[in-house]
């Protein structure tokens, strides 16, 4: 178990991307298999309009009863069907698949060690949210909370010096990513939350309408985010604060806002590894 917080962001660790698709896809399915409709009917008991039938404590011509009918009709009235229902929260349907993990202030150090893969949910900086009607165009963004969620790999290769081996690890860790990200994106929906993610190769939306505008990882706006973007005339790099220029970043955005239970469970979700 690892986790860093601060006072806007919150941050988790895996190593395995692997893992987040699969305990994604299984808070999805039990979400939708936990969805139910109920309905209650309350029995009535008293004397029925003729005209609307036969009444089932009278149920021969001339209101006449047997007295065995009226004394099961009776017994029914004194003992009615009770419905157990149980009330399902997110955390509940959760905690079937994956014990709940606490999250605790301390970070040493080599809690992070073995993990090589970072999730972090923070609030959508104030200048960053501005620009998201131009990447995510028919969505009105004035009145919703917008979280930024950022799934980070540690990479093998140098990502600010270009090798075949490089491009290599790029194309499949973007691969990943658009995997875990779309199960991620799936998990809001069917919790009732909008949530797109950018394509790392194309820097538009995966799921919404194209537009022109972009968000590369190497944007200046990711400085907003805590990464370090740093210009060497002939290109930009994007640093990780702990794997410095070996890390591959892809971006979610959601309006479930930072502190709602479904960003919660989904970090708890991704952290209990």
């Amino acid at each position: 178990m690892a986790l860093r917080s601060g006072s806007n962001k919150v941050a988790v660790y895996c190593s395995s991307m692997r893992h987040i698709v699969s305990c994604m896809r299984a808070f999805s399915t039990q979400i939708r298999q936990g969805s139910r409709v109920v309905i209650y009917v309350t029995r009535d008991i008293g004397r029925q309009n003729t005209l609307l039938g036969p009444s089932k404590q009278f149920p021969f011509s001339g209101d006449v009863s047997s007295k065995l009918a009226f004394d099961l009709a009776n017994e029914e009235a004194k003992t009615p069907p009770k419905l157990n229902v149980p009330s399902v929260s997110v955390g509940e349907i959760l905690e079937k698949s994956t014990n709940n993990v606490k999250r605790s202030p301390s970070n040493p150090d080599d809690q992070f060690s073995a993990k090589n893969i970072e999730l972090t949910a923070s609030e959508c900086p104030r200048l960053l949210k501005k620009d998201l009607k131009e990447l995510f165009p028919g969505i009105d963004f004035s009145q919703r909370d917008i979280c930024v969620m950022n799934l980070t790999q540690k990479t093998d290769t140098d990502m600010s010096a270009w090798s075949t081996e490089m491009e290599i690890e790029r194309m499949q860790l973007t691969s990943a990513f658009i995997e875990s990200a779309t199960a991620i994106c799936d998990a809001l929906h069917r919790l009732g939350y909008w949530a797109d993610f950018i394509d790392p190769s194309s820097g538009r939306p995966y799921l919404g309408k194209f537009t022109n505008a972009t968000l590369f990882e190497t944007d200046d706006r990711y400085r907003s985010l805590g990464f370090k973007i740093t210009d060497l005339g002939c290109c930009k790099i994007l640093e990780h604060t702990l794997w410095g220029t070996n890390a591959f970043v892809g971006t979610i955005f959601t309006d479930a806002p930072l502190g709602s239970e479904a960003v919660g469970e989904i970090l708890d979700k991704v952290n209990a590894e």
